[in-house]
């Protein structure tokens, strides 16, 4: 008996081959188009999140500096002048109301003019701030009054050089704006709004702004004449040297015998890169308030750098690194953010995502002489 002859047939070792590296051709093109597409869905979720923080960062930085100046420091304030500090000790910042050591693990001087130091509503800090990826970053402070607590609406007494009564009387000053949603003034113990050790006041008289005093204790409640009022404290021993009650410029000595007109509660705020105390190697973005401890605004940011616009003496000067000669912080007109770099979070094949903000902000309350003509030339 004959069986069938065997029709079926297996594959030569030629066709093996070839089906192998076709399907090795496959499968790494595959694997390429995978990879991009996690290395695309990577670099889209850094750079989400690294366009939120970049613009929660730039956001509030832009803020702080359109309300430099504003409040009591406008036209009557800082702005048409500066506050002269106490100087026989250099008084610095940036502080909280324990230290001064946080930009660049050293403290800053005030500007000073003829030995006189001064706060103005804009202080600019070239090359003051660390060095990061070989490059030097700046600092800024702006200062503005304080809206949330209603000091405006009470009367200062002067006690001794390092205190004050403020009293709540029973109609209120003109001067007394009260706060969006607020139907009377604030107890100054508020444990919300209410003065504590750090903040930063200024008392202006009938000639403008007059001295500055840095809050030492919480103050105490009494009565005055059957009104309410605070003996507020201001001791000597304060960070940043602003209470020197032994000196007759700038200090609240200043005030004894002259009628306090008004007081408002500061913000002197900075900005500065550190390295984070995490890992000793990424840098970030931090803001210190007067008063407070410094806090974190954005993590990776590698680059802060800022120029002005000047206008002094009927001259004026664009994008100013420093202040030009015989020109000082009260004629600034403008501030340009002339890079704030910030790179992703976690580094990609292809390197860290990064975003560069150059733009620049007006101060509200300063003057606004880059917009007329000057000399027949208008800017």
């Amino acid at each position: 008996m004959r069986h069938a002859e065997n029709t079926t047939r297996g594959f030569t070792l030629m066709e093996l081959i070839t089906s192998m590296a076709l399907g090795f051709i496959v499968l790494g093109a595959s694997a390429t188009l995978y990879r991009q597409a996690l290395t695309m869905n990577w670099v889209t979720s850094q750079r989400a999140e690294l366009q939120s923080d970049f613009r929660a960062a730039s956001n509030l930085l832009a803020r702080d500096i359109a309300m430099a100046g504003s409040g009591s420091l406008g036209q009557q304030g800082l702005a048409a002048g500066a506050v002269i500090l106490p100087s026989a000790t250099v008084p610095v910042y940036p502080c909280s109301s324990t230290s001064c050591n946080y930009d660049n693990g050293v403290p800053v001087a005030y500007p000073s003019q003829a030995g006189a130091h001064y706060l103005y509503s804009v202080i600019p800090g070239p090359n003051l701030g660390i060095t990061v990826n070989g490059q030097q970053s700046d600092i800024l402070t702006v200062s503005y009054t304080d809206a949330n607590l209603a000091l405006n609406c009470y009367t200062v007494a002067y006690v001794s050089a390092t205190s004050l009564t403020f009293t709540l009387p029973a109609v209120l000053p003109t001067t007394c704006i009260l706060p969006n949603g607020v139907a009377a003034p604030q107890a100054l113990n508020d444990a919300v709004v209410g003065l504590l050790p750090g903040d930063m006041i200024m008392f202006t008289t009938t000639n403008g702004p007059a001295a500055m005093g840095v809050v030492s204790a919480v103050p105490t409640a009494s009565t005055c004449a059957g009104q309410p009022c605070y003996t507020v404290a201001f001791a000597a021993g304060d960070p940043g040297h602003i209470n020197q009650p032994t000196v007759a410029t700038g200090s609240l000595l200043s005030l004894s015998g002259t009628a306090i007109t008004s007081a408002a509660r500061l913000l002197v705020i900075t900005y500065y890169l550190d390295i984070s105390p995490m890992d000793g190697v990424t840098p970030r973005l931090m803001r210190i308030q007067s008063g407070k401890a410094p806090v974190p605004v954005a993590e990776n940011a590698t680059y802060l750098k800022f120029t002005y616009d000047v206008n002094g003496g009927g001259t004026y000067y664009a994008a100013q690194t420093t202040l030009p000669a015989g020109t000082n912080p009260t004629m600034i007109t403008k501030v340009n953010i002339a890079h704030m770099v910030m790179r992703s979070q976690l580094r990609g094949v292809s390197g860290y995502q990064g975003l560069d903000l150059q733009t620049s902000v007006t101060p509200r309350n300063l003057t606004f002489g880059q917009e007329y003509p000057i000399n027949g030339t208008a800017y």
